[in-house]
């Protein structure tokens, strides 16, 4: 059984509490203005920009990537790539090419982390590998991303200094990623299915309830009716200052709604709420 939210959350705190020389609130501080600043409106490429700045306040982010698994493929496609604040040419590389450590970080789902790339990539690959783009790194992490526990990309960190990462980087890096593909996640699930044909545009509604698996059904039936009609509003893209109009209350109240079903749903922001009410099958 996966572990809740919390759980992890617990985890992820237990683990990390005792390093007192870091800035945690200096560090949260920076991961909530990231978040504030993905949105399913903009580009892989420019969410990566946006994320560069930041995440060079909180490590050493010489270079920033992030990779997008296409498992048809067997491809896994890096747009956007920065170094020392400037682009660099987009490339794919072969998901089970043994000779790269994005392929092993993606196959085996799991971390990677390195202070010394030229002492420590012996644990990961036979040889150690060149770079397809930009400098030689001397560290790096590597973190794989999911969305529905299944892998869809990783997140990648490099530097030309050594000894420069802390554990707490990657949990850094995780977050960071899942801001990433739940903001690529929800544009795409946003934007396709409202073109269906000439001049048809989708019309949400709510599914069935006949339709929903007992888990989905039993997180519905948390939510109240008014809940409800704010989430669906919410879903069709609605601005809080719409959906008070539309149900005759005030922005504070439609606020108060919508924080109560962020509580109920487990999620931490509207794209989050939208995306999960999706992915449940309320909303089709």
């Amino acid at each position: 059984m996966n572990k809740s939210f919390k759980d992890q959350f617990s985890s992820w705190t237990n683990s990390i509490s005792n390093d007192a020389d870091v800035d945690w609130t200096g560090q949260l501080r920076i991961l909530n203005e990231i978040t504030d600043l993905i949105t399913p409106r903009l580009s892989l490429r420019e969410i990566i920009a946006v994320i560069y700045q930041n995440v060079n306040k909180l490590m050493d982010a010489y270079q920033f990537c992030v990779g997008i698994y296409d498992e048809k493929e067997g491809l896994i496609h890096y747009s956007g790539m920065i170094e020392e604040g400037k682009p660099l040419p987009d490339f794919s590389i072969d998901a089970t090419d043994d000779g790269r450590l994005a392929s092993w970080c993606i196959r085996h789902e799991q971390d990677i982390f390195m202070n010394d790339l030229d002492r420590e990539y012996s644990k990961y690959l036979l040889i150690k590998p060149q770079p397809l783009a930009g400098i030689q790194p001397k560290a790096a992490l590597y973190i794989p991303i999911k969305l529905n526990d299944k892998i869809v990309g990783l997140v990648v960190v490099r530097t030309i200094h050594k000894n420069v990462y802390q554990p707490h980087h990657l949990y850094v890096l995780k977050t960071v990623g899942n801001f990433v593909v739940r903001a690529l996640e929800l544009a795409r699930i946003s934007a396709a299915p409202f073109v269906q044909g000439k001049g048809r545009t989708k019309e949400w509604r709510w599914n069935s309830m006949e339709e929903l698996p007992a888990r989905s059904k039993k997180t519905l039936q948390l939510l109240t009716e008014r809940e409800k009609e704010v989430l669906f509003l919410l879903v069709t893209g609605l601005p809080n200052k719409v959906i008070a109009e539309k149900l005759f209350v005030s922005n504070g109240t439609v606020k108060t709604h919508t924080l109560h079903i962020y509580q109920k749903m487990d999620v931490g922001n509207r794209s989050s709420a939208i995306l999960k009410a999706v992915e449940l099958g309320w909303v089709v």
